[in-house]
């Protein structure tokens, strides 16, 4: 603990002279104030928008990533704590600024775009096993509240560009292999045809797990097509496949059995063989018509199907089937006059989930305990603005939300409980950014955001009822921001943001002995969050680099109240007080190359009452490179070591779990290596 607090004392004090904002990455140069941001509707500098913002771009060193979970591409970006890295049947939990924390799978309370097609669904759930991250391009993300924006569970944005640029037709292959059975095999190509670029992209991973039952295996196909019909009108096409056969869920176990054995799997969850399959099939479509000097229209349409099995440690209702239609369209148009640009647009969103359970008999499908149809019906429409006036850069925005939430039981032995819920909502925002200096912005924010209990959080209804649990309400936030931002010198750029944050009906998730291993949840009173996060790059020669981040989280409860005892001033589970990310690189102009990260992560709770700690730790993790031609052909052989001090920490906590089983063990020291041969 004290070496952990001398170098967040260190690092603190290296952020009065150095802060970052995360360009890209320093071996390659390229002014903070030419870095566009897309994902505040209307594309700005990050020098300029008056939010903080992170960008990762993507450079040649992509190659030497494991690329086994986004949180690669993501922990070094502050506000953001990643966790569940190693748990494929319960995906990465992601949490920005609190928001997200609370998903006992997948990413809540965060909107995710993918080329620019949304990957959350109207009910704010969201998933990334159908991501293909090797060829992910560009990664932004916006910090804070953002419903004014992109409406429900937008507390924060991850939009995500994979590549669609070929310069000239190429292919790449790629392996690798590492511990504790692991395989990624990767192929792309990418092919000029006229006005038109295609790229291709398949993918098959697998692991046999750290923990017993722990494995997983998935394939993935992505083909992406662009066309320029004219100089005016560019259409572009995606279509996405994902099938994962096998994704196993070790479960969550109590700090007596981690004591015991790191690596064995609930007993509970052997048993009854929990874990989940996975098919999924996305097609979309997106246009550009540049009207005229001034004036521009998009649109995109997309249709998702996804098809889940998923098995859990109890008997009644073990066993889910479930079947997914998600359909959406949006359309926006542009106008720019002088410095002033307005963007005026609707988003429709379109969930029906096709839910079955089932008796899970020790993994074998029983008789069926509910049939229940549920569907989310979203309509935003939403005006920003963004004016420029001599230093200020002022911007602006509105969106109204109509949500329609409907159940319809068709399990009718035990009665009829359909019923539907509305859940409208007006968002606001307005911020202001003043360049005191050439390179310099001081900035403020006032944003909101609103998040609805997603289907699955409403199904689960702990009076075991079928239908919705009509108890919990939507969660509803402002955000009250400060930021600096800029570039001290030649390599050297930051960002500091300070936020405060009042949250209402927090959704906080819970166990009940009744009905053990089951997430159910309900409405916290009031929460307050305040914050700071510092960042950092400074290319000190040529070849050499060094970033850095530092996350402060005091995130309490300020009312909330069950069952007569009183959580107010208790921090809020899952997300610890202290994050700090530190990273150094070296790139050669021989091809040789090398990079080591790490991660400090404080103390943080696993429960509500603040009685149950997870110990911080320190994570280090190491890659390295070396590129050369043979031939024309280009090859890389690579390496990495992951969790170099070999420390004991938990990689996922399973917030208020019954029975103390909040506890999921990460993998000790493991490594990695692989070649990339490039055509």
């Amino acid at each position: 603990m004290k070496k952990t607090l001398l170098c967040y004392s260190i690092l603190c004090t290296a952020f009065i002279k150095l802060g970052y904002s995360q360009t890209k990455t320093p071996t390659t140069s390229q002014k903070i104030d030419t870095v566009y941001i897309k994902s505040a509707r209307i594309s700005t500098t990050a020098q300029k928008l008056p939010a903080a913002v992170s960008v990762y771009q993507a450079t040649v060193d992509d190659a030497t990533r494991q690329q086994l979970s986004l949180q690669e591409y993501t922990q070094q970006t502050p506000g953001v704590f990643t966790q569940n890295a190693n748990n494929f049947a319960q995906d990465l939990r992601v949490s920005m600024r609190g928001f997200g924390a609370r998903s006992a799978f997948g990413i809540r309370g965060i909107k995710l775009i993918v080329d620019g097609i949304p990957e959350t669904t109207p009910d704010g759930q969201g998933q990334l096993d159908n991501l293909n991250l090797g060829i992910i391009d560009r990664i932004e993300v916006l910090k804070g509240p953002s419903s004014s924006l992109y409406g429900n569970a937008s507390g924060g944005v991850i939009s995500i560009q994979t590549i669609d640029q070929v310069e000239k037709p190429f292919s790449t292959w790629k392996a690798t292999a590492g511990s504790y059975g692991f395989q990624n095999l990767q192929a792309t190509a990418g092919i000029n045809a006229g006005k038109a670029t295609y790229i291709f992209h398949g993918n098959y991973v697998k692991s046999d797990g750290y923990r017993d039952q722990s494995g997983f295996e998935q394939y993935n196909a992505n083909v992406k097509a662009n066309f320029k019909l004219s100089e005016k009108f560019t259409l572009k096409a995606l279509l996405n496949y994902s099938d994962s056969p096998q994704a196993d869920d070790a479960g969550g176990i109590d700090l007596t059995s981690v004591e015991e054995n790191r690596r064995q799997a609930r007993d509970r969850n052997v048993l009854f063989q929990t874990g989940e399959t996975i098919q999924q099939f996305k097609a979309g479509l997106s246009a550009i018509w540049n009207i005229n000097t001034n004036t521009t229209a998009e649109g995109y349409l997309f249709y998702n199907n996804r098809q889940f099995e998923g098995r859990l440690p109890f008997e009644f209702g073990g066993l889910i089937d479930l079947g997914r239609d998600y359909v959406g369209q949006g359309a926006n148009i542009t106008y720019s006059k002088g410095k002033n640009t307005l963007k005026a647009g609707y988003d429709f969103g379109y969930q029906n989930d096709d839910r079955q359970r089932f008796r899970n008999l020790e993994g074998i499908k029983g008789e069926q305990t509910l049939d229940q149809k549920e569907r989310f019906t979203n309509l935003g429409i939403y005006v920003t603005d963004h004016l420029e006036l001599d230093k200020w850069y002022l911007t602006g925005g509105i969106r109204f939300d109509y949500n329609k939430l409907t159940a319809v039981d068709e399990f009718l032995d035990n009665g009829d409980d359909s019923g539907d819920i509305t859940l409208n909502s007006l968002n606001p925002s307005i911020g202001a950014s003043y360049a005191f200096a050439k390179a310099h912005n001081v900035y403020a924010n006032i944003a909101t955001s609103f998040e609805t209990p997603a289907l699955s959080e409403l199904s689960a209804n702990p009076t075991g009822d079928q239908g919705f649990n009509e108890n919990i309400e939507a969660q509803k936030a402002i955000n009250y921001e400060v930021g600096i931002k800029g570039k001290l010198a030649k390599g050297l750029s930051y960002q500091t943001a300070i936020f405060y944050i009042d949250t209402e009906d927090d959704l906080v998730p819970f166990e009940l002995a009744a009905f053990p291993d089951r997430t159910f949840y309900r409405n916290a009173g009031k929460t307050t969050r305040k914050g700071i996060e510092v960042e950092g790059a400074y290319a000190f020669t040529k070849a050499w680099s060094l970033t850095a981040a530092y996350t402060f989280s005091e995130f309490k409860y300020s009312d909330f109240v069950v069952d007569d005892v009183n959580f107010d001033g208790n921090l809020l589970p899952g997300i610890p007080k202290h994050l700090t990310n530190i990273g150094l690189q070296y790139q050669s102009e021989k091809g040789f190359f090398a990079t080591v990260q790490a991660s400090l992560v404080g103390k943080q709770y696993a429960n509500d009452s603040n009685e149950a700690t997870v110990d911080g730790y320190e994570n280090i993790n190491f890659r390295t490179s070396y590129s050369f031609t043979y031939k024309k052909i280009a090859i890389k052989p690579y390496a990495g070591l992951n969790n170099i001090l070999d420390q004991e920490y938990t990689d996922n906590v399973r917030i208020n779990a019954f029975g103390s089983r909040f506890y999921e063990p990460a993998p000790g020291i493991n490594g990695y290596g692989g070649i990339e041969v490039r055509f």
